[in-house]
């Protein structure tokens, strides 16, 4: 399974050279720590390693990056799959979680099998660990989805400039929050306060937004639907995450993996992540590595961040 490389989940096919190639920077050959995930360090020398998986099996990349001078770009997409995986493994530690090997075979069928790495970032050599931390996320999102709530106030931006502007408001207490959302209102944009949302009434929703990984006090600005135009911004009120240790509800597992991507949000905040700044910057609402702050999914302010 291969999806977008600029919603970081899973892994992206090389056949979007024009998205994966278009990076800028030093490139992925100094010493030092590629970033920093909690007390765990993510060496240089593990991007570089997959980095020449990577072009090992597949020969026709590397002289079209040496021709155009862009090898950062897969640096920097390879530093973030390497950051989410350690925040997997720290979830699940966290959680008690584990997969059978079974579960992680059929990660990889799902994927296409095991020979199936062919215009993948996924090698033979990493294949099986990928798989295990995949399936990790699905369980993830199994053991929390039942429990899951949030409660938040909200209003809408059409660019990303609106939304950050709104966003840094939001930030500044509830009087600030009361006067957008009233003024929002009265010119006819969605605004509302102390909208509830559970999981399991709206299970896509769930897993395309990452409302559901944000601790109380936390704003959020995103795109639903990437490059639409329209923003949410919302300011989380409560959010409830009660583990099930028998969860009931009949929620296939990609939308599961989805909920459980958006819930590593939480396990970052409270970790932390520092990436190499020549990596670029650490997407804190796509989960991902990107070149520049212009160039994140939106814009996520803690409560530990906001100006009084």
């Amino acid at each position: 399974m291969t999806i977008s490389l600029r919603r970081g989940r899973l892994f992206a096919s090389l056949a979007v050279a024009g998205v994966l190639l278009s990076g800028c920077g030093s490139g992925p050959g100094q010493a030092g720590a590629a970033a920093i995930v909690g007390d765990q360090r993510i060496p240089v020398s593990e991007v570089q390693s997959w980095f020449s998986e990577v072009l090992a099996k597949e020969p026709e990349l590397k002289p079209q990056l040496r021709r155009q001078g862009q090898y950062d770009e897969l640096g920097r997409t390879l530093a973030g799959q390497l950051v989410r995986k350690e925040l997997v493994a720290q979830a699940a530690r966290q959680d008690g979680l584990t997969v059978s090997e079974q579960q992680v075979t059929d990660m990889i069928n799902q994927w296409g099998g095991p020979q199936a790495t062919q215009g993948k970032i996924f090698t033979p050599e990493n294949l099986h660990d990928m798989a295990r931390s995949e399936a990790l996320v699905t369980e993830l999102g199994r053991r929390y989805f039942d429990g899951l709530a949030v409660t938040f106030d909200f209003t809408q931006a059409t660019t990303r400039a609106d939304a950050e502007r709104k966003a840094q408001q939001m930030s500044r207490g509830d009087a600030a929050v009361r006067d957008l959302i009233a003024a929002d209102a009265g010119a006819g944009v969605p605004a509302a306060a102390g909208q509830r949302l559970r999981a399991v009434d709206s299970p896509k929703l769930a897993a395309s937004t990452p409302l559901f990984g944000a601790e109380p006090g936390t704003v959020l600005a995103f795109e639903p639907e990437p490059n639409s135009g329209q923003w949410l911004v919302a300011l989380i009120r409560e959010r409830e995450a009660k583990p099930s240790p028998n969860p009931t509800s009949a929620v296939d597992d990609q939308t599961l993996q989805g909920v459980g991507s958006f819930l590593l949000g939480a396990t970052a905040d409270r970790v932390g992540v520092t990436l190499s700044p020549r990596y670029g910057v650490w997407d804190q609402i796509g989960l991902q590595a990107a070149p520049n702050e212009d160039e994140t999914t939106g814009f996520r302010i803690d409560p530990e961040d906001k100006s009084s």
